[in-house]
């Protein structure tokens, strides 16, 4: 649905992008991450068509940016990091005055922009004065605007800006929303956990280059081939019974490494599939252990930028 090739781009002696082949499949909330001056924002501007590439070309819904810019507009939805509003025109205006500039149905436009008020919670605001408004509203009516004609592609720079925690919980749902109904997201952010079990993609970048992309589950992989798998139990006598049944029966599993125990929790790492940890902890219980908790511990998306970054900027 999104498909970046070679893409380059530079300003005078600086290079904000480089060589950057990226492929974004349909229905994947793409996250795109790295310090300031990443090239987050100039990637994304190239890929909805604001600004033109050095070299390499972008392509959405398999539209060229470059060469249909007014047909790949029609699947592109676009918020900024800082954006404009009509100050002096009404919430509804605003939105119905964007509806025909994508060349809606006119006879469609009145049910949309209500809609799309109520998806973004401002139904009280729908007469209220832009200038009125505060800059989470203002936010969440960028996004309105950019969701009005029902856009294939969503590009989001840092989008969750200046909105409180209500309103972040609300715009996660709205993307996942739409991401149900076949839309495919980029969203940049430097709030790594905003994308933590939203995105199902991630991208690194650094100095103008990815330093890694792939489905979460598979860049955590990579870095991390043995599963780490925190467990706790209860009813520990002082000579340690539950201690040494929980040590004896892990011993038993060639692909459990790293075993760090005490009494009453513990640690190890398992290379294996997921469901081959259930007959482990049957192992266990069966062994008389009364498990209180059992689990894989997943890195989190700040954990895996902090160890796959170098954290240098241009």
């Amino acid at each position: 649905m999104i498909e970046l090739v070679h893409l380059r781009k530079e300003y005078d002696n600086v290079l904000a992008v480089d060589d950057l082949d990226l492929t974004i499949p349909q229905g994947e909330i793409y996250g795109l991450i790295g310090p300031n001056g990443a090239g987050k924002t100039t990637t994304i501007r190239m890929t909805c068509g604001l600004l033109s590439p050095t070299m390499g070309r972008a392509r959405v819904a398999g539209v060229d940016v470059a060469q249909e810019p007014e047909k790949a507009q029609q699947h592109i939805g676009y918020l900024s990091d800082f954006f404009a509003v009509y100050e002096d025109l009404k919430v509804w205006e605003y939105l119905d005055y964007f509806a025909h500039a994508y060349k809606m149905r006119e006879s469609e436009i009145p049910a949309r922009v209500s809609e799309v008020i109520a998806e973004v919670n401002l139904e009280v605001k729908r007469d209220a004065m832009i200038r009125g408004l505060s800059r989470g509203m203002k936010q969440r009516l960028g996004i309105a605007r950019a969701v009005i004609h029902r856009p294939k592609v969503l590009l989001l720079d840092e989008p969750a800006s200046g909105l409180d925690p209500k309103a972040r919980l609300d715009l996660r749902s709205l993307l996942l929303g739409l991401r149900d109904r076949g839309a495919t997201i980029l969203i940049s952010s430097h709030i790594l956990t905003e994308l933590e079990g939203f995105c199902t993609s991630i991208g690194i970048m650094e100095k103008g280059r990815m330093v890694r992309s792939g489905r979460i589950e598979e860049v955590t992989a990579a870095e991390n081939p043995a599963r780490l798998v925190r467990l706790s139990w209860s009813g520990d006598s002082p000579a340690g019974d539950s201690l040494r049944t929980v040590q004896e029966q892990l011993q038993r599993e060639p692909r459990i490494s790293e075993v760090k125990l005490a009494t009453g929790a513990g640690a190890f790492g398992f290379a294996g599939p997921e469901e081959d940890l259930a007959p482990i902890l049957a192992g266990l219980i069966a062994g008389g252990v009364k498990v209180t908790s059992f689990g894989e511990v997943k890195q989190t998306v700040e954990e895996l930028y902090m160890k796959l970054s170098t954290h240098e900027v241009m």
